[in-house]
């Protein structure tokens, strides 16, 4: 018997169309998966610049509020801790390594208690001892005046020797600073009970024409803050305070009717921000920047030690 047999040159039509097809399936499904890749990149890229940006707050922010109350304890009308609308202040005493010493008020002997209305030398100018035979302040520097149970904010224009035991502090004659009651007005100092201590500050606020989140640990001689970028493009930026009662409030007060809201039953506060990516891709969110709300919850140790003493 003869066996026949034919070589097989090519490919028929069908079997190159069926080829064609799967080719074109797979090409279009790896091209649609490379598309959706890159987009998801493009959109992970951005969020991430807006996240970044809001870790680097946060972790600031962590870290300034956490220092409110070192060494000075809260009262109901002053409290090393305030927030008003989108303005935070903070307060604590410094420590390098040794805590900031106090300097009493200069005593001039007299058997009065205590000093005629205005400083021991003018309106807005007291003596004061020096401490361990010197002194450790500027112009510049803000300080806590305490007068028995009273408190009061300097902010020193000027400091000078007097002599191998006093120096003399000049301060801005204002009736705040920094949120927080000022000057003498008509306060009388006590020759005993008055004393100074310099304070570390602590400030956040927006700049809502630049929509910039701004940042001060200075204050110039007017007592305004000199800040510096903290982040941009932060459309809204939101402070309250946390109280034991389980409230918020957006400030404390220690004069009014209200007994939830005092300054020594702050235990934390609570921050809001939208933040904005600072570029848009056409390929996210519509070619619009994509702008996220962060919030933060901080509670400083040292205010809820304040709280555990009592």
């Amino acid at each position: 018997m003869r066996r026949s047999t034919r070589t097989r040159r090519g490919f028929t039509l069908a079997e190159i169309l069926i080829s064609m097809t799967v080719a074109m399936v797979v090409i279009a499904s790896a091209t649609s998966f490379s598309m959706q890749s890159w987009k998801t990149r493009r959109n992970w890229t951005v969020r991430e610049t807006v996240d970044r940006d809001a870790r680097f707050v946060g972790l600031s922010l962590a870290r300034d509020v956490q220092e409110a109350g070192i060494a000075i304890t809260s009262t109901p009308v002053f409290s090393s801790m305030d927030t008003r609308g989108d303005t935070i202040t903070v307060l604590s005493v410094p420590f390098s390594p040794d805590e900031a010493p106090v300097y009493p008020i200069y005593n001039d002997g007299d058997t009065l208690p205590t000093y005629p209305v205005g400083g021991t030398c003018g309106a807005t100018c007291i003596d004061f001892q020096k401490v361990s035979g010197g002194y450790d302040l500027k112009a510049g520097d803000l300080v806590k005046l305490q007068v028995g149970s009273t408190r009061r904010l300097l902010l020193l224009t000027s400091v000078t020797n007097r002599s191998a035991t006093l120096f003399r502090v000049n301060f801005l004659n204002t009736s705040s600073v920094v949120n927080r009651p000022s000057g003498l007005d008509s306060l009388l100092l006590m020759r005993s009970g008055t004393s100074i201590q310099k304070l570390n500050m602590i400030m956040y606020w927006r700049d809502p024409l630049k929509q910039q989140l701004m940042r001060a640990d200075q204050l110039n001689a007017s007592g305004q803050p000199i800040g510096a970028v903290m982040a941009n493009e932060v459309e809204q930026f939101q402070a309250r305070l946390l109280f034991i009662s389980g409230s918020e409030h957006p400030t404390y007060s220690g004069i009014d009717a209200d007994t939830t809201n005092d300054g020594n039953d702050i235990i934390g506060m609570k921050i809001r921000a939208k933040i904005k990516s600072q570029r848009a891709d056409p390929a996210v969110n519509g070619g619009v920047p994509v702008s996220r709300w962060y919030e933060w919850k901080i509670a400083p140790r040292n205010l809820l030690y304040e709280k555990n003493r009592m």
